[in-house]
C-alpha cells in the first residue's frame, strides 16, 4: 500500500520520535515493511478504503505502521494484543504533540482519533492480529 519513499520517511520519523515499538522496524528492509504496513485499518479492509483513511489521519500513518509490526511479530498472546493497542494510542498521541503546538485544537483532535482507533483494535483486532501472526509465520519473519 505504501511506496518504499513512504516506507523509508515512516521509519525515519517513527525512529526520530522514538515511538514505543520503533526499534521492531530495524528487523525488516523497507520492502519487507512494505509487505506488511497496510495502512490504516485492518488487511480486510479495501484499498481504496485504508488509503481514505490514511488521508484523513496521516498522523497516525507511523504509529499504525508500528502496529502493524507488531501484529505481524506477535507471539499470539492477549496480553501483547493489548499491549500493542495501548501502544498505539500511546505514539498516536506522541505524534499529535509532535505535530501540533499545545495550542492547535488539531492536537488534541488526533490525539482522540488515536484513542478511538486504539478502542476500536481493541474491540474488534484480535481477529485480524491472529490472521497477521498465522501469515508471519507462513511467510517466515524474513518479510
Amino acid at each position: 500500500m505504501y511506496t518504499l519513499e513512504e516506507i523509508a520517511e515512516l521509519r525515519a520519523l517513527s525512529l526520530s520520535l522514538k515511538l514505543e515499538g520503533a526499534d521492531l522496524l530495524d528487523y525488516y528492509t523497507d520492502s519487507g515493511l512494505a509487505k506488511i504496513c497496510n495502512g490504516i485499518g485492518p488487511e480486510l479492509f479495501p484499498d481504496a478504503l485504508r488509503q481514505a483513511i490514511d488521508a484523513l489521519h496521516p498522523t497516525l500513518k507511523a504509529p499504525a505502521m508500528v502496529h502493524d509490526v507488531e501484529y505481524t511479530r506477535s507471539d499470539g498472546s492477549w496480553e501483547t494484543f493489548c499491549r500493542a493497542n495501548d501502544r498505539f494510542r500511546r505514539n498516536g498521541k506522541k505524534c499529535a504533540c509532535a505535530r501540533y503546538g499545545w495550542y492547535d485544537p488539531r492536537r488534541y483532535i488526533v490525539i482522540a482519533q488515536a484513542a478511538r482507533f486504539a478502542a476500536l483494535c481493541q474491540a474488534g483486532g484480535w481477529i485480524p492480529y491472529m490472521q497477521a501472526r498465522e501469515k508471519s509465520l507462513r511467510k517466515g519473519c524474513d518479510l
